[in-house]
């Protein structure tokens, strides 16, 4: 990469701001209004946000903690969800995923010909290429 073009990406922590402001945000947000539930101010937004950071933390610490029980809960409760269904609702979940799918897929390109968040993730992994050449000495 050229000096001119590094002098044009956004600092680590500036990137990332971007990136979730722009795209995290955006989507969090998204997905509740939704389920009808939409910030009434600044303070809502930022407390939505920290909710569902810890309620990310208490469900990481279910997964572990439920991890103990059994290897095969998991698959069991898959196998048990496919049994129970009919093949035209699992055809129908089939066709969901596919259009959710597709729709993620078409929302990552329209953010990606986004020169902010093209940048900001070329910002990302410039310093993350950096930390790890400088984690193992260069080599």
């Amino acid at each position: 990469m050229s000096n001119e073009n590094q002098a044009t990406l956004p600092d680590p922590a500036e990137a990332y701001n971007n990136l979730f402001e722009g795209v995290h945000a955006n989507v969090f947000f998204g997905k509740l209004a939704n389920h009808g539930f939409q910030p009434q101010s600044e303070k809502e937004a930022a407390d939505l946000l920290q909710l569902a950071g810890r309620l990310r933390h208490v469900d990481d610490t279910e997964k572990a903690a439920s991890a103990d029980h059994s290897r095969f809960e998991n698959p069991l409760g898959a196998l048990d969800g496919v049994l129970e269904g009919t093949s035209l609702g699992n055809v129908k979940a089939a066709q969901a995923y596919n259009e959710e799918s597709q729709a993620i897929k078409a929302a990552a390109a329209q953010l990606a010909a986004e020169p902010l968040f093209y940048n900001s993730v070329l910002s990302l992994k410039a310093h993350e290429a950096a930390v790890l050449e400088q984690q193992h000495g260069g080599n």
